[in-house]
């Protein structure tokens, strides 16, 4: 039942994504629907990603996703978002509200609401995020005593449910460069599954502070095509603020943006991720998601992960186009055993091979208005071991 429901979602998702005429018509329907309901109001501006002062500040986009990997499955979902201009500023980019839910066969779910905000030409910039997950995942992990006495290493599922808040404020405080502080909750519960199938209940709550602070020289928000975009993130998670676990948590992404002709980008990133501490096993980084596309069953996990990778963009077809992209990541933990998957284990090495990532996709333009062009799209990529396939509304970074 749950494979024919989602054959007709895949069905449903590539007709109605594919479906734009040239101005901007649904195809669905036989009767005219005015292209407002879809991207507003957006006409010509003097600058990419502004709005004039008459024209309508609201344009909404509602777009269904489908994804799928090795541990979540098929999922369907929906993506909700509304572009509108926050304050009567002239050069601040279109602030954004957005809606997210999903649902994955493995019964993992969540539902988020987030905005950003740019604000007094683009002086200030607000984010905020609330959300609700049902995350079922799973770690590989070593024991003791299991089958006779054997240590070997397990296959170890856990969900992780809960809610989550999260919320940062930068003021520019000199040309391109922002600083500000933010903040992050998380009220959950990660239920492990043992080899034997007993079941260990952590509660995992997280508060830290952070101190957000971001360079940023991109030609667009929303479809850069020259420019750098640094983001770096040191948050606290300290024990005075109700924690469990005292840690430190860092990350870093830099984007940088070459347009090589009118349709050809190279976009390339470098991310991040170090926590120092007590970090607890459900606040750990693992390769994969956006960081470095072909991983998806959180082998490679532990408190510190480095990617790199590069993407050749190319619109080669009015509104079409494809990506190819490579990377290459690593991963680290401590020397003990039980923190990484496959011959990680075994070998005792705190430091994982290098893991390659290589893929491709095929993007088509379902808006293209007041400077800003939003892709959908499919990637498919390849990792050490692992694959994974992607829907996605947006490039990947």
């Amino acid at each position: 039942m749950k494979r024919s429901f989602l054959l007709l979602a895949f069905l449903f998702c590539t007709f109605y994504v594919f479906s734009f005429s040239k101005n901007e018509k649904l195809l669905l329907f036989k009767k005219e629907i005015p292209s407002r309901i879809l991207i507003g109001n957006l006409d010509t501006v003097k600058k990419a990603d502004t709005v004039k002062k008459k024209e309508k500040k609201f344009a909404f986009m509602p777009l269904p996703t489908l994804t799928y990997d090795r541990s979540q499955g098929a999922g369907i979902g929906i993506i909700a978002m509304g572009l509108f201009k926050a304050d009567n500023s002239k050069k601040a980019p279109l602030s954004r509200v957005i809606a997210v839910g999903n649902y994955a066969t493995n019964d993992s779910y969540y539902l988020m609401l987030g905005t950003r905000l740019y604000l007094m030409e683009d002086y200030w910039r607000i984010i905020g995020a609330v959300g609700y997950i049902n995350y079922n995942f799973q770690a590989f992990q070593t024991f003791e005593d299991v089958d006779g006495g054997q240590a070997g290493v397990y296959e170890t599922p856990y969900t992780t449910k809960g809610s989550l808040f999260a919320f940062a404020i930068q003021r520019r405080v000199f040309e391109n460069f922002y600083l500000g502080i933010g903040g992050f909750m998380m009220r959950s519960d990660v239920t492990v599954t043992l080899p034997d199938n007993s079941e260990i209940v952590e509660p995992n709550n997280t508060n830290s502070l952070a101190i957000p602070i971001s360079y940023d020289t991109r030609n667009s928000i929303y479809n850069p095509s020259s420019g750098i975009f640094i983001d770096g993130r040191f948050s606290t998670v300290p024990s005075w603020l109700d924690n469990d676990h005292d840690f430190i948590k860092t990350m870093l992404y830099v984007n940088h943006y070459k347009k090589i002709s009118n349709t050809k980008i190279l976009a390339s990133r470098f991310a991040m991720k170090a926590n120092f501490g007590d970090v607890p096993f459900a606040s750990q980084d693992y390769i994969g998601q956006t960081d470095l596309r072909g991983y998806t069953q959180g082998e490679y996990r532990g408190n510190q992960t480095y990617t790199v990778q590069s993407e050749f963009r190319n619109n080669f077809y009015k509104k079409w186009g494809y990506v190819g992209f490579v990377g290459l990541g690593i991963a680290y933990r401590k020397s003990e055993e039980g923190a990484a998957a496959g011959d990680w284990y075994n070998s005792g090495a705190s430091w994982s091979k290098p893991l390659p990532s290589i893929g491709a996709g095929a993007r088509y333009q379902v808006i293209e208005k007041a400077g800003q062009k939003v892709n959908a799209g499919i990637d498919i990529a390849a990792g050490r071991g692992d694959w994974g396939f992607y829907f996605r509304i947006t490039e990947a970074f």
